[in-house]
């Protein structure tokens, strides 16, 4: 019984950081302020890393603009969708007897694979030439 109370408790106080940081998000635009924070390898190096406009791209995906968020951050946009499922995944195999698997996450090629497509998107992105201009955020 007490397992069971501390896993709601930690299922509610994530769900409550979640709505707090997307209202946040929602009603603060975080590139006009000084608290949220600044992507350190872009301010050393000038290059844009993976992560780079990712915070931008869920703002404008909260708004409802996704060729914005697209712009910003396409291969943010392009995993949400698979961290969502994970995460719902997570959350049923927590309250739930008869576990979901999602053998996709957990094996080595589908982590090679990320990391190459991250790797790529990384370099890719920073090339100064059109189209791989467009993939640099706004």
């Amino acid at each position: 019984m007490y397992i069971v109370r501390v896993i709601s408790n930690y299922v509610s106080l994530v769900i409550a950081a979640a709505v707090a940081l997307s209202l946040l998000y929602f009603f603060v635009y975080p590139a006009y302020q000084q608290y949220f924070p600044k992507c350190i390898f872009y301010l050393t190096t000038g290059l844009h890393c993976p992560g780079c406009g990712s915070q931008r791209a869920m703002v404008a995906l909260l708004h409802g603009d996704v060729l914005t968020a697209m712009h910003d951050n396409l291969l943010a946009v392009i995993f949400l969708p698979f961290l969502l499922y994970a995460l719902f995944v997570f959350f049923y195999n927590k309250f739930n007897s008869r576990k979901k698997l999602q053998k996709i996450f957990y094996t080595s090629l589908a982590a090679k694979i990320v990391l190459i497509i991250v790797l790529v998107f990384a370099v890719v992105r920073n090339i100064p030439f059109y189209p791989f201009t467009l993939l640099a955020p706004l």
